[in-house]
């Protein structure tokens, strides 16, 4: 049972992160906002962010409880899912395959993989030590 648990905590966002953005990717015309300009800018904010956190999303799933972490297979997955979210697009009238996207998904993944990089070593480092003086 803490088994089924323990699976369900680490992939269970995963699968959320996957299928909302799989919905999102099924509506036709989509608009962030009626002006054109506006919609671009959110649009592309919006799929920078969803990919980085969808980075942030596969990495704690795929590396829970290991010592040596693995920063380039999330980062391999996420921009996957990225490349079969841009071909889903295709089959949804008024959407398209758009190789911008892709890009920004990328850039959004590459971000991600950064700041997990960067900030998780020492977040962990200041986290023990809190415990370490809580103990």
């Amino acid at each position: 049972m803490k088994k089924v648990s323990w699976l369900l905590s680490l992939w269970l966002p995963v699968v959320f992160w996957c299928g909302l953005l799989f919905y999102l990717s099924s509506i036709p015309n989509l608009k962030a906002s009626q002006n054109p300009v506006l919609d671009e800018i959110l649009r592309t904010l919006s799929h920078f962010v969803f990919y980085a956190f969808g980075y942030f999303l596969f990495f704690r799933a795929l590396n829970y409880q290991k010592s040596k972490k693995n920063f380039l297979l999330p980062l391999g997955l996420v921009w996957l899912y990225g490349f079969f979210d841009e071909l889903h697009q295709s089959f949804v009238p008024t959407r398209t395959f758009q190789l911008m996207d892709l890009a920004v998904d990328f850039g959004g993944v590459f971000i991600g993989k950064i700041i997990v990089e960067e900030f998780l070593p020492k977040l962990s480092k200041k986290i023990l030590r809190k415990l370490k003086m809580d103990g």
